[in-house]
Parts: structure tokens; sequence; C-alpha cells
């Protein structure tokens, strides 16, 4: 437990497994009526760990200012942001608050695995192979169920609270702004006070890492103009993260971001190019983009390979050009 700036404190809980289970920051703004700005883990070691960090701020706060927190917040509808909000709930006595798109989303297992179905896009269910779809057939309920005990993954069918995706939310007697920012996730909200020049951006900017990218839920231009939005914000001082430490230098670091993403495209694309009238399909490129790495990295990178090739075809940068694999071509 961190105060990263004056009455804002961090409370990072563990991960496992590298990226598979990132540490995540939850962070809790006390005073009479405060809140925890996303969720977190939900299995038993996080939950726990969570309130015992939680308990021990209000010991630290008791006689210095009032303690009352009253709303859990989720930035977006990722396991590692929201499953925690049903057991925090339970433990601490607080409502939960997001946004109806967030509450659509989490509601229920079936509503959850289903806003994830890729069959609409260009690519069907995966970017690759007939092959790799008959096994992510048979492989996705082992997967799922993995999935959900690591992350803890609980649902909330009743939040107390349905907030405004864009709009003023008063927060111990101060008017912060909660708007939508779209990109990493497409129910995404970020959460700022322009007096203190304090950005909470979830998983939209991270300090030392680019944030992911994939298919279906987020979207490179609805990110790049997210990141463009924030750098509207009349004063932006700090910005804290999802994930890592904070980010002191924030208008440098989203530029750098929005430079990055844009670089990519013209990569990609240049990377078509590349394979002539042959066109190349998404396996391809991932091997032309990153000669040399291994593979959990192209892994890792293909999401937003398909998005940026899907963004191509949409500018009529690109065709699709049959074949499966599906291929796709420079235009």
């Amino acid at each position: 437990m961190k105060e990263v700036s004056p009455g804002i404190f961090m409370i990072t809980e563990r991960g496992a497994l590298g990226a598979l289970k990132p540490q995540v920051n939850l962070y809790v703004l006390p005073g009479p009526d405060g809140i925890i700005y996303d969720a977190g883990y939900g299995d038993t070691r996080s939950v726990r760990f969570f309130v015992r960090e939680f308990r021990r701020l209000e010991e630290c706060c008791a006689g210095s200012m009032e303690f009352n927190i009253t709303r859990i917040i989720p930035s977006h509808a990722h396991p590692d942001h929201f499953s925690g909000m049903k057991a925090l709930r339970d433990e601490l006595g607080i409502s939960v608050a997001m946004t109806a798109k967030t509450a659509s989303l989490v509601s229920s297992r079936g509503s959850y695995r289903s806003s994830y179905e890729r069959g609409g896009t260009l690519f069907g269910d995966v970017a690759d192979s007939p092959a790799r779809y008959l096994l992510n057939r048979i492989a996705s309920p082992v997967v799922n169920l993995y999935y959900s005990r690591l992350f803890g993954i609980d649902f909330v069918p009743d939040p107390d609270f349905i907030i405004e995706e864009r709009g003023p939310i008063r927060i111990n007697g101060e008017e912060w702004s909660v708007f939508p920012s779209p990109g990493h996730s497409d129910d995404h909200i970020s959460l700022y006070h322009p007096g203190r020049g304090v950005l909470f951006s979830g998983d939209n900017v991270l300090r030392t890492v680019t944030p992911w990218l994939g298919p279906p839920k987020s979207d490179i231009m609805k990110y790049i103009s997210s990141l463009e939005e924030m750098l509207e914000l009349p004063r932006l001082e700090l910005v804290l993260c999802a994930h890592g430490s904070p980010v002191t230098a924030p208008r440098e670091r989203i530029r750098e971001l929005i430079s990055w993403r844009r670089r990519r495209i013209d990569d990609t694309l240049a990377a078509l190019r590349a394979k002539g009238r042959k066109g190349a399909s998404v396996k391809e490129l991932l091997v032309a983009l990153y000669h040399g790495e291994g593979r959990i990295k192209r892994m890792m990178a293909e999401g937003w390979v398909v998005l940026t090739v899907e963004h191509l075809v949409k500018e009529g940068k690109a065709v699709p050009d049959g074949g499966s694999p599906a291929r796709f071509r420079a235009v």
C-alpha cells in the first residue's frame, strides 16, 4: 500500500505466471464519500490481500481523516479489473457502481463469453486456420475454466448504481470527470480531476509497456482517439495506471504511445506491400514484423496485427485475397 498522490492510495495485488496474470493496481480514495477504482482479481488470495491492506489503510487514516468508502468502480470488463467486485462488496459493505455497458458484459458468464465471439470479423473466430479454429473449439471449455479459477472471475448481475460514461462524479466532496476511453476495451472509462491534474487511465496508458490490443473488444483508431482526448485535458500532471508505477511525464508518454501505434500501422502496411500480389496471412505478417522473435511474443502480438489489418481494409489500403488461412494484400 502506497500513497501515490495526496489522499490517493495504491494497493497492488500480486500476479502469477508473468503476463498471464500480471500485478494489478487498485486505488483507494478515502474520505467521507470515497471510492475504490478497479476491483482486481476475485481469487481468495487476492481478495484477502486487498482486504488486509485496506484495513491497514483504514487504521492509518484513523484520527486524521474520515474513512468512508462507499463505491467500487471498475475501469472496464477485463477479468483483472472486475473479478473482485462481488467479493469486495460483500467483505467491505460497499456498493458496486459501473456504466451500463460494463454492467451488461459482467452480468453473467454467458453474457461475458458471448461478448468475445469473433465470428463477425474478416478472420472468423481465429486469425490463422481451420485447424486452429477446431483446436480452439475443443480447448475453449478447459481454457475458460482455467482462467476463471486463476483470476477468480465472478459476475455481478445486480450493480447498485449505473453511472454515465461521460459526466461529473462526486468523490469526497470534489468533482471528478468520468469519460469514455475505448481502445483497449470498448467499455473502458477513465477518471480525471482537473484541479489535481490526476488521471486514472486503467489499461490505456502504462508507463513501461505498450497496452495490449486485440479483437473483438479493442479498436486501433478508437485507442488513438482516446489518447488524443487525454492530451486535450487542461491539466495533466500524473497518470495512475492499472499496471506498473505512475506516469509522471504523462503528455510525453501519451505522445509516445500514439506515435508507436501509428508507426506500427505503417510497418504492417509496408510488410504487406513487400509481399506483393501474393499477399500474406496474419501468421506471415507476424513473422515479418517480429523477425527473429520467439513464438510467444508473436502470439501476444497477434491481436494488434489482426486489428491493424482490419483497419487497413477499412481504409481501402488493403483487401482480402481469399484463401485459408485468410490472406490480404496491399492496394
